[in-house]
Protein backbone atom coordinates (compact mmCIF):
# COMPACT_ATOMS: atom_id res chain seq x y z
CA UNK A 1 0.00 0.00 0.00
CA UNK A 2 2.92 2.36 0.57
CA UNK A 3 6.38 2.65 -0.90
CA UNK A 4 9.34 4.98 -0.80
CA UNK A 5 12.70 5.53 0.85
CA UNK A 6 12.99 4.37 4.49
CA UNK A 7 9.32 3.46 4.32
CA UNK A 8 9.43 1.12 7.31
CA UNK A 9 10.29 4.00 9.64
CA UNK A 10 7.60 6.40 8.52
CA UNK A 11 4.64 6.85 10.88
CA UNK A 12 1.58 4.95 9.78
CA UNK A 13 -1.27 6.96 8.32
CA UNK A 14 -4.26 5.89 6.30
CA UNK A 15 -3.84 6.48 2.61
CA UNK A 16 -5.95 9.20 1.08
CA UNK A 17 -6.90 6.91 -1.75
CA UNK A 18 -10.20 5.10 -1.44
CA UNK A 19 -8.61 1.69 -1.65
CA UNK A 20 -10.77 -1.34 -1.09
CA UNK A 21 -8.80 -2.44 1.97
CA UNK A 22 -9.85 0.60 4.00
CA UNK A 23 -13.52 0.00 3.29
CA UNK A 24 -13.55 -3.51 4.72
CA UNK A 25 -15.67 -4.00 7.82
CA UNK A 26 -16.11 -6.91 10.18
CA UNK A 27 -16.08 -8.00 13.79
CA UNK A 28 -14.09 -10.23 16.11
CA UNK A 29 -15.25 -12.08 19.17
CA UNK A 30 -13.08 -11.93 22.28
CA UNK A 31 -13.70 -14.93 24.47
CA UNK A 32 -12.66 -15.86 27.99
CA UNK A 33 -9.29 -17.36 28.82
CA UNK A 34 -8.95 -20.89 27.49
CA UNK A 35 -9.47 -23.30 30.37
CA UNK A 36 -6.47 -25.29 29.15
CA UNK A 37 -4.19 -22.25 28.86
CA UNK A 38 -0.91 -22.24 30.75
CA UNK A 39 1.69 -19.70 31.81
CA UNK A 40 1.00 -16.10 30.85
CA UNK A 41 -1.78 -17.23 28.51
CA UNK A 42 -3.62 -18.14 31.70
CA UNK A 43 -2.30 -15.42 34.02
CA UNK A 44 -2.33 -12.52 31.58
CA UNK A 45 0.18 -9.96 30.40
CA UNK A 46 2.65 -8.50 32.90
CA UNK A 47 1.72 -4.84 33.25
CA UNK A 48 3.13 -1.83 35.03
CA UNK A 49 0.31 -0.42 37.18
CA UNK A 50 2.07 2.37 39.07
CA UNK A 51 3.19 0.12 41.92
CA UNK A 52 6.42 -1.60 42.99
CA UNK A 53 5.41 -4.89 41.37
CA UNK A 54 4.20 -5.73 37.88
CA UNK A 55 0.75 -7.33 37.79
CA UNK A 56 -0.70 -10.19 35.80
CA UNK A 57 -3.55 -8.70 33.77
CA UNK A 58 -5.91 -11.67 34.11
CA UNK A 59 -5.33 -12.79 37.71
CA UNK A 60 -4.46 -9.31 39.08
CA UNK A 61 -1.72 -11.03 41.06
CA UNK A 62 1.48 -9.11 41.77
CA UNK A 63 4.55 -10.65 40.14
CA UNK A 64 7.82 -11.47 41.91
CA UNK A 65 10.60 -12.19 39.46
CA UNK A 66 12.51 -15.41 40.15
CA UNK A 67 14.96 -15.22 37.30
CA UNK A 68 17.72 -17.14 35.58
CA UNK A 69 20.42 -14.58 34.72
CA UNK A 70 22.85 -16.59 32.60
CA UNK A 71 24.01 -17.34 30.03
CA UNK A 72 23.50 -13.85 28.68
CA UNK A 73 24.04 -15.32 25.20
CA UNK A 74 21.25 -17.86 25.71
CA UNK A 75 20.24 -17.34 22.06
CA UNK A 76 23.69 -18.35 20.77
CA UNK A 77 22.19 -21.75 20.03
CA UNK A 78 23.67 -24.06 17.44
CA UNK A 79 20.35 -24.88 15.77
CA UNK A 80 19.31 -21.29 15.07
CA UNK A 81 19.87 -20.27 11.46
CA UNK A 82 22.72 -17.88 10.76
CA UNK A 83 24.20 -18.26 14.24
CA UNK A 84 27.94 -18.64 14.75
CA UNK A 85 30.75 -17.60 17.08
CA UNK A 86 32.15 -14.40 15.59
CA UNK A 87 35.21 -14.25 17.84
CA UNK A 88 33.76 -13.77 21.31
CA UNK A 89 35.03 -14.95 24.68
CA UNK A 90 36.98 -18.20 24.70
CA UNK A 91 34.62 -21.02 25.71
CA UNK A 92 36.53 -24.28 25.12
CA UNK A 93 33.79 -26.39 26.70
CA UNK A 94 31.35 -25.42 23.92
CA UNK A 95 31.35 -27.01 20.48
CA UNK A 96 32.21 -24.28 17.96
CA UNK A 97 31.54 -21.69 20.65
CA UNK A 98 27.77 -22.23 20.63
CA UNK A 99 25.27 -23.59 23.13
CA UNK A 100 23.64 -26.98 22.63
CA UNK A 101 22.14 -27.61 26.11
CA UNK A 102 22.60 -31.38 25.59
CA UNK A 103 21.66 -32.41 29.13
CA UNK A 104 18.25 -30.82 28.62
CA UNK A 105 17.31 -32.63 25.41
CA UNK A 106 15.46 -35.20 27.51
CA UNK A 107 13.49 -32.36 29.14
CA UNK A 108 11.83 -31.67 25.79
CA UNK A 109 8.28 -33.07 25.68
CA UNK A 110 5.96 -34.23 22.93
CA UNK A 111 4.09 -31.24 21.57
CA UNK A 112 6.86 -28.78 22.40
CA UNK A 113 8.18 -26.62 19.55
CA UNK A 114 10.77 -27.89 17.10
CA UNK A 115 11.82 -26.61 13.69
CA UNK A 116 13.63 -27.98 10.68
CA UNK A 117 14.92 -31.51 11.17
CA UNK A 118 13.88 -31.92 14.82
CA UNK A 119 15.89 -28.87 15.88
CA UNK A 120 15.34 -27.01 19.14
CA UNK A 121 15.10 -29.87 21.63
CA UNK A 122 17.99 -28.64 23.77
CA UNK A 123 16.99 -25.00 24.18
CA UNK A 124 13.30 -25.82 24.64
CA UNK A 125 14.14 -28.56 27.13
CA UNK A 126 16.27 -26.09 29.10
CA UNK A 127 13.28 -23.77 29.41
CA UNK A 128 11.10 -26.68 30.56
CA UNK A 129 13.58 -27.45 33.32
CA UNK A 130 13.65 -23.81 34.47
CA UNK A 131 9.86 -23.72 34.68
CA UNK A 132 9.74 -27.01 36.60
CA UNK A 133 12.08 -25.47 39.18
CA UNK A 134 9.76 -22.49 39.62
CA UNK A 135 11.88 -19.99 37.70
CA UNK A 136 9.74 -17.39 35.95
CA UNK A 137 12.13 -15.07 34.09
CA UNK A 138 15.15 -15.29 31.79
CA UNK A 139 17.82 -12.63 31.15
CA UNK A 140 19.19 -12.68 27.60
CA UNK A 141 20.64 -10.47 24.88
CA UNK A 142 19.22 -10.18 21.37
CA UNK A 143 22.35 -8.39 20.14
CA UNK A 144 25.91 -8.86 21.41
CA UNK A 145 28.01 -7.99 18.35
CA UNK A 146 31.55 -7.01 19.50
CA UNK A 147 30.52 -8.01 23.02
CA UNK A 148 31.53 -10.84 25.33
CA UNK A 149 29.77 -13.48 23.26
CA UNK A 150 29.72 -11.89 19.81
CA UNK A 151 27.34 -14.62 18.70
CA UNK A 152 23.80 -13.18 18.84
CA UNK A 153 22.20 -10.74 16.37
CA UNK A 154 18.87 -10.57 14.51
CA UNK A 155 20.44 -9.60 11.16
CA UNK A 156 21.60 -11.68 8.21
CA UNK A 157 25.17 -10.85 9.28
CA UNK A 158 26.68 -9.06 12.28
CA UNK A 159 27.63 -6.06 10.14
CA UNK A 160 24.44 -5.91 8.07
CA UNK A 161 22.29 -3.89 10.44
CA UNK A 162 19.38 -3.04 8.15
CA UNK A 163 18.71 -6.57 6.85
CA UNK A 164 16.92 -8.88 9.25
CA UNK A 165 17.21 -12.66 9.17
CA UNK A 166 13.55 -13.61 8.97
CA UNK A 167 14.30 -17.31 9.37
CA UNK A 168 16.35 -16.84 12.54
CA UNK A 169 13.91 -14.46 14.22
CA UNK A 170 11.05 -16.83 13.35
CA UNK A 171 12.91 -19.55 15.26
CA UNK A 172 13.44 -17.14 18.16
CA UNK A 173 9.71 -16.49 18.06
CA UNK A 174 8.96 -20.18 18.63
CA UNK A 175 11.18 -20.15 21.71
CA UNK A 176 9.62 -16.93 23.04
CA UNK A 177 6.11 -18.30 22.52
CA UNK A 178 7.08 -21.37 24.53
CA UNK A 179 8.32 -19.06 27.29
CA UNK A 180 4.87 -17.45 27.37
CA UNK A 181 3.31 -20.91 27.66
CA UNK A 182 5.63 -21.77 30.55
CA UNK A 183 5.18 -18.45 32.35
CA UNK A 184 8.83 -17.42 31.89
CA UNK A 185 9.15 -13.66 31.46
CA UNK A 186 11.48 -12.21 28.82
CA UNK A 187 14.13 -9.95 30.41
CA UNK A 188 15.16 -8.82 26.93
CA UNK A 189 18.40 -6.83 26.70
CA UNK A 190 18.66 -4.88 23.46
CA UNK A 191 22.43 -4.23 23.65
CA UNK A 192 25.45 -4.44 25.95
CA UNK A 193 28.21 -2.11 27.06
CA UNK A 194 30.69 -3.09 24.33
CA UNK A 195 28.30 -2.42 21.45
CA UNK A 196 25.97 0.37 22.52
CA UNK A 197 27.41 2.71 19.90
CA UNK A 198 27.35 0.46 16.84
CA UNK A 199 23.87 1.69 15.91
CA UNK A 200 24.15 5.37 14.88
CA UNK A 201 27.02 5.91 17.35
CA UNK A 202 24.53 5.64 20.19
CA UNK A 203 22.09 8.17 18.82
CA UNK A 204 18.49 7.52 17.80
CA UNK A 205 19.06 7.30 14.06
CA UNK A 206 17.80 5.16 11.22
CA UNK A 207 19.51 1.90 12.18
CA UNK A 208 18.54 2.15 15.85
CA UNK A 209 14.94 3.09 15.06
CA UNK A 210 14.71 0.17 12.66
CA UNK A 211 16.20 -2.13 15.32
CA UNK A 212 13.59 -1.10 17.89
CA UNK A 213 10.78 -1.21 15.36
CA UNK A 214 11.68 -4.73 14.26
CA UNK A 215 11.89 -5.92 17.87
CA UNK A 216 8.53 -4.38 18.75
CA UNK A 217 6.84 -5.67 15.59
CA UNK A 218 8.15 -9.21 15.96
CA UNK A 219 8.21 -9.69 19.73
CA UNK A 220 6.26 -6.89 21.42
CA UNK A 221 3.13 -9.04 21.69
CA UNK A 222 4.76 -11.45 24.14
CA UNK A 223 3.10 -11.42 27.52
CA UNK A 224 6.00 -11.33 29.98
CA UNK A 225 8.24 -8.86 28.18
CA UNK A 226 10.51 -6.17 29.64
CA UNK A 227 12.55 -4.03 27.23
CA UNK A 228 16.00 -3.43 28.73
CA UNK A 229 17.79 -0.52 27.04
CA UNK A 230 21.21 -1.99 27.71
CA UNK A 231 23.55 -4.00 29.89
CA UNK A 232 26.07 -1.84 31.80
CA UNK A 233 24.89 1.19 29.89
CA UNK A 234 27.33 3.90 28.80
CA UNK A 235 24.64 6.05 27.23
CA UNK A 236 23.71 9.52 28.45
CA UNK A 237 20.41 10.28 30.12
CA UNK A 238 19.32 12.15 26.99
CA UNK A 239 20.06 9.13 24.82
CA UNK A 240 18.35 6.67 27.18
CA UNK A 241 15.26 8.86 27.28
CA UNK A 242 15.22 9.07 23.50
CA UNK A 243 15.35 5.26 23.24
CA UNK A 244 12.60 4.80 25.83
CA UNK A 245 10.39 7.48 24.29
CA UNK A 246 10.68 5.97 20.82
CA UNK A 247 9.97 2.42 22.01
CA UNK A 248 6.96 3.61 24.00
CA UNK A 249 5.65 5.50 20.96
CA UNK A 250 5.66 2.39 18.74
CA UNK A 251 4.84 -0.36 21.27
CA UNK A 252 1.06 -0.78 21.41
CA UNK A 253 1.38 -2.99 24.49
CA UNK A 254 3.29 -0.48 26.67
CA UNK A 255 5.70 -3.15 27.86
CA UNK A 256 7.79 -1.96 30.83
CA UNK A 257 11.18 -0.38 30.09
CA UNK A 258 14.37 -0.94 32.10
CA UNK A 259 18.11 -0.23 31.99
CA UNK A 260 21.12 -1.89 33.68
CA UNK A 261 24.01 -0.09 35.38
CA UNK A 262 27.79 -0.55 35.53
CA UNK A 263 29.17 -2.03 38.74
CA UNK A 264 29.99 0.21 41.68
CA UNK A 265 32.92 -0.59 43.95
CA UNK A 266 32.39 1.78 46.84
CA UNK A 267 35.21 4.32 47.06
CA UNK A 268 36.89 3.19 43.83
CA UNK A 269 36.55 4.62 40.35
CA UNK A 270 36.38 1.88 37.68
CA UNK A 271 37.88 2.43 34.21
CA UNK A 272 37.29 6.17 34.28
CA UNK A 273 33.57 5.76 34.93
CA UNK A 274 31.61 7.73 37.56
CA UNK A 275 32.41 6.95 41.18
CA UNK A 276 28.80 5.79 41.61
CA UNK A 277 27.43 4.52 38.27
CA UNK A 278 24.19 3.47 39.94
CA UNK A 279 23.46 7.01 41.09
CA UNK A 280 24.62 8.51 37.79
CA UNK A 281 22.40 6.18 35.76
CA UNK A 282 19.17 6.22 37.72
CA UNK A 283 18.86 9.58 39.48
CA UNK A 284 18.10 11.52 36.26
CA UNK A 285 15.46 8.92 35.32
CA UNK A 286 13.43 9.30 38.53
CA UNK A 287 9.89 10.34 37.67
CA UNK A 288 10.43 9.93 33.91
CA UNK A 289 7.17 8.84 32.31
CA UNK A 290 8.67 6.26 29.93
CA UNK A 291 10.82 4.36 32.43
CA UNK A 292 9.70 1.83 35.06
CA UNK A 293 12.51 -0.55 36.10
CA UNK A 294 16.04 0.01 37.41
CA UNK A 295 17.89 -3.21 36.58
CA UNK A 296 20.48 -3.17 39.36
CA UNK A 297 23.95 -4.68 39.18
CA UNK A 298 25.57 -4.85 42.63
CA UNK A 299 29.24 -5.69 43.17
CA UNK A 300 29.11 -5.78 46.98
CA UNK A 301 26.18 -7.94 48.00
CA UNK A 302 26.21 -6.50 51.53
CA UNK A 303 24.99 -3.24 49.96
CA UNK A 304 22.00 -4.80 48.18
CA UNK A 305 19.42 -4.35 50.95
CA UNK A 306 19.90 -0.62 51.42
CA UNK A 307 20.44 0.10 47.72
CA UNK A 308 17.15 -1.53 46.73
CA UNK A 309 15.34 0.31 49.52
CA UNK A 310 16.89 3.58 48.36
CA UNK A 311 15.43 3.34 44.85
CA UNK A 312 12.07 2.06 46.05
CA UNK A 313 11.78 5.09 48.32
CA UNK A 314 13.20 7.66 45.89
CA UNK A 315 10.84 6.58 43.14
CA UNK A 316 7.84 7.10 45.43
CA UNK A 317 9.11 10.56 46.31
CA UNK A 318 9.18 11.37 42.58
CA UNK A 319 5.60 10.16 42.22
CA UNK A 320 6.34 7.24 39.89
CA UNK A 321 6.87 4.02 41.83
CA UNK A 322 9.62 1.88 40.31
CA UNK A 323 9.71 -1.89 40.03
CA UNK A 324 13.23 -2.46 41.39
CA UNK A 325 14.96 -5.60 40.10
CA UNK A 326 18.28 -7.04 41.23
CA UNK A 327 19.61 -8.40 37.94
CA UNK A 328 23.30 -9.14 38.61
CA UNK A 329 25.42 -9.61 41.72
CA UNK A 330 29.02 -9.91 42.74
CA UNK A 331 32.30 -9.58 40.92
CA UNK A 332 32.19 -10.76 37.30
CA UNK A 333 34.07 -13.98 38.09
CA UNK A 334 31.80 -15.41 40.82
CA UNK A 335 28.07 -14.55 40.72
CA UNK A 336 26.08 -17.49 42.11
CA UNK A 337 28.24 -20.61 42.33
CA UNK A 338 27.24 -24.17 41.46
CA UNK A 339 25.87 -26.64 44.01
CA UNK A 340 29.20 -28.48 44.29
CA UNK A 341 31.59 -25.50 44.17
CA UNK A 342 34.26 -25.41 46.84
CA UNK A 343 33.46 -21.72 47.35
CA UNK A 344 29.70 -22.31 47.46
CA UNK A 345 28.11 -18.98 48.41
CA UNK A 346 24.44 -19.89 48.72
CA UNK A 347 24.08 -18.88 52.39
CA UNK A 348 25.56 -15.44 51.76
CA UNK A 349 23.62 -14.80 48.55
CA UNK A 350 20.41 -16.03 50.16
CA UNK A 351 20.80 -13.60 53.05
CA UNK A 352 22.21 -10.50 51.35
CA UNK A 353 20.76 -10.61 47.86
CA UNK A 354 17.68 -12.84 47.66
CA UNK A 355 16.03 -11.95 50.96
CA UNK A 356 17.95 -8.69 51.26
CA UNK A 357 16.29 -7.34 48.13
CA UNK A 358 12.80 -8.74 48.73
CA UNK A 359 12.71 -7.41 52.30
CA UNK A 360 13.44 -3.92 50.94
CA UNK A 361 10.46 -3.94 48.61
CA UNK A 362 12.40 -5.21 45.61
CA UNK A 363 10.34 -7.00 42.98
CA UNK A 364 12.68 -9.89 42.28
CA UNK A 365 16.03 -11.08 41.04
CA UNK A 366 18.00 -12.65 38.20
CA UNK A 367 20.91 -14.91 39.10
CA UNK A 368 24.19 -14.34 37.23
CA UNK A 369 26.56 -17.32 37.03
CA UNK A 370 29.99 -15.64 37.12
CA UNK A 371 32.81 -15.98 34.63
CA UNK A 372 35.39 -18.36 36.09
CA UNK A 373 33.71 -21.77 36.46
CA UNK A 374 34.06 -22.45 32.74
CA UNK A 375 31.71 -25.40 32.26
CA UNK A 376 28.99 -23.52 34.13
CA UNK A 377 29.94 -19.86 33.66
CA UNK A 378 27.93 -16.96 32.29
CA UNK A 379 29.09 -17.54 28.71
CA UNK A 380 29.54 -21.32 28.72
CA UNK A 381 26.67 -22.63 30.88
CA UNK A 382 24.92 -25.62 29.35
CA UNK A 383 23.48 -27.56 32.29
CA UNK A 384 21.11 -25.61 34.51
CA UNK A 385 20.98 -28.55 36.93
CA UNK A 386 24.43 -27.48 38.12
CA UNK A 387 22.53 -25.00 40.32
CA UNK A 388 19.55 -27.19 41.13
CA UNK A 389 19.77 -26.51 44.87
CA UNK A 390 19.97 -22.77 44.31
CA UNK A 391 16.80 -22.76 42.23
CA UNK A 392 15.06 -24.42 45.19
CA UNK A 393 16.28 -21.72 47.60
CA UNK A 394 15.26 -18.91 45.27
CA UNK A 395 11.86 -20.42 44.52
CA UNK A 396 11.25 -20.95 48.24
CA UNK A 397 11.46 -17.19 48.75
CA UNK A 398 9.10 -16.37 45.89
CA UNK A 399 6.60 -18.96 47.09
CA UNK A 400 6.79 -17.77 50.70
CA UNK A 401 5.87 -14.23 49.67
CA UNK A 402 2.95 -15.44 47.56
CA UNK A 403 1.63 -17.95 50.11
CA UNK A 404 1.93 -15.99 53.34
CA UNK A 405 2.16 -12.24 52.73
CA UNK A 406 0.13 -9.36 51.28
CA UNK A 407 3.55 -8.18 50.09
CA UNK A 408 2.15 -5.60 47.66
CA UNK A 409 0.77 -3.74 50.71
CA UNK A 410 3.97 -4.01 52.76
CA UNK A 411 7.07 -1.84 53.15
CA UNK A 412 10.51 -2.08 54.63
CA UNK A 413 10.57 -1.17 58.32
CA UNK A 414 14.06 -2.00 59.56
CA UNK A 415 13.68 0.83 62.08
CA UNK A 416 11.40 -1.45 64.13
CA UNK A 417 14.33 -3.80 64.90
CA UNK A 418 16.96 -3.32 67.58
CA UNK A 419 19.53 -5.37 65.62
CA UNK A 420 20.80 -3.77 62.37
CA UNK A 421 21.78 -7.21 61.01
CA UNK A 422 18.12 -8.18 60.60
CA UNK A 423 15.53 -7.07 58.04
CA UNK A 424 11.90 -6.14 58.69
CA UNK A 425 9.14 -6.00 56.07
CA UNK A 426 5.73 -5.06 57.38
CA UNK A 427 2.23 -3.72 57.09
CA UNK A 428 2.42 -2.03 60.46
CA UNK A 429 0.05 -3.23 63.17
CA UNK A 430 -1.13 -6.07 60.90
CA UNK A 431 1.76 -8.30 59.82
CA UNK A 432 5.53 -8.23 60.28
CA UNK A 433 8.20 -10.39 58.66
CA UNK A 434 11.67 -10.46 60.16
CA UNK A 435 14.76 -12.01 58.57
CA UNK A 436 17.12 -13.07 61.36
CA UNK A 437 20.66 -14.21 60.42
CA UNK A 438 22.05 -17.22 62.22
CA UNK A 439 23.06 -16.66 65.82
CA UNK A 440 21.30 -13.30 66.08
CA UNK A 441 18.46 -12.00 68.26
CA UNK A 442 16.47 -8.80 67.99
CA UNK A 443 13.69 -6.83 69.60
CA UNK A 444 10.77 -5.93 67.34
CA UNK A 445 8.55 -2.94 68.11
CA UNK A 446 4.91 -3.84 67.44
CA UNK A 447 1.46 -2.61 68.33
CA UNK A 448 -0.61 -3.74 71.30
CA UNK A 449 -2.80 -6.81 71.16
CA UNK A 450 -2.66 -10.49 70.33
CA UNK A 451 -0.45 -11.82 67.54
CA UNK A 452 0.56 -15.21 66.24
CA UNK A 453 4.17 -16.06 65.52
CA UNK A 454 5.58 -18.63 63.12
CA UNK A 455 9.02 -19.51 61.79
CA UNK A 456 10.21 -20.38 58.30
CA UNK A 457 13.48 -21.96 57.18
CA UNK A 458 14.52 -19.92 54.10
CA UNK A 459 17.05 -22.47 52.91
CA UNK A 460 15.01 -25.65 53.26
CA UNK A 461 11.59 -24.12 52.62
CA UNK A 462 8.49 -26.10 53.52
CA UNK A 463 5.97 -25.33 56.21
CA UNK A 464 5.73 -22.58 58.79
CA UNK A 465 6.62 -23.70 62.33
CA UNK A 466 4.41 -22.39 65.12
CA UNK A 467 6.33 -21.34 68.22
CA UNK A 468 4.06 -23.42 70.44
CA UNK A 469 2.37 -25.60 67.81
CA UNK A 470 -0.83 -23.54 68.08
CA UNK A 471 0.50 -19.99 67.73
CA UNK A 472 1.86 -17.60 70.31
CA UNK A 473 0.16 -14.58 71.79
CA UNK A 474 2.56 -11.71 72.04
CA UNK A 475 1.21 -9.40 74.71
CA UNK A 476 4.31 -7.61 76.00
CA UNK A 477 3.53 -3.94 75.37
CA UNK A 478 4.99 -2.65 72.11
CA UNK A 479 7.95 -5.03 71.88
CA UNK A 480 8.91 -8.67 71.56
CA UNK A 481 12.27 -10.40 71.56
CA UNK A 482 12.90 -12.72 68.62
CA UNK A 483 15.45 -15.51 68.36
CA UNK A 484 16.03 -18.76 66.48
CA UNK A 485 13.29 -21.38 66.32
CA UNK A 486 13.76 -24.06 69.01
CA UNK A 487 17.26 -22.75 69.68
CA UNK A 488 18.53 -23.69 66.18
CA UNK A 489 20.99 -20.79 66.04
CA UNK A 490 23.09 -22.32 63.27
CA UNK A 491 20.42 -21.35 60.71
CA UNK A 492 18.94 -18.15 59.34
CA UNK A 493 15.23 -17.82 60.16
CA UNK A 494 12.30 -15.90 58.75
CA UNK A 495 9.76 -14.98 61.41
CA UNK A 496 6.14 -14.04 60.68
CA UNK A 497 4.22 -12.09 63.31
CA UNK A 498 0.59 -11.53 62.36
CA UNK A 499 -2.33 -9.97 64.22
CA UNK A 500 -4.53 -12.75 65.54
Amino acid sequence: LRNGKNISLKPFSQTKKKEELWNKKGSSEVGPVDSLATGFYKKGRLQYVGQHYLKEAETKRSFIKNGVGSPENFLAYHEFDGTFDNGGANTPTLNNGLHEYPTHIDDWKDGDPIWGDDAGNGIVGALNYMAEKGMNSLYFLVMNVLGDGNDVWPWVAPDSQTRYDVSKVAQWEQVFTHMDELGIAMNLFTQETENDTILNKGELGLERKLFYKELVARFGHHLGLVWNLGEETNRSTKQLKSYASYIRSIDPYDNPIAVHNHIRITGKRMEGRPLDPIKETFTPLLGYKNFEIPSLQMYDTTEVHLEVKKWVDLSVNKKKAWVVYLDEIGHWDIGVTTDTAANNNYDKVMRTSLWGSLMSGGAGTSWYFGGLDMPNSDMAAEDFRARDQWWNISTNAKQFFHDHLPFWEMQNHDELLSNPKGYCFAKKDEIYVVYLPKGETTDLAIGDGAFTIAFYDPKEGGKLYDKQNEGWKITKPNSVELSAYNGQKEKDWVIVIARK
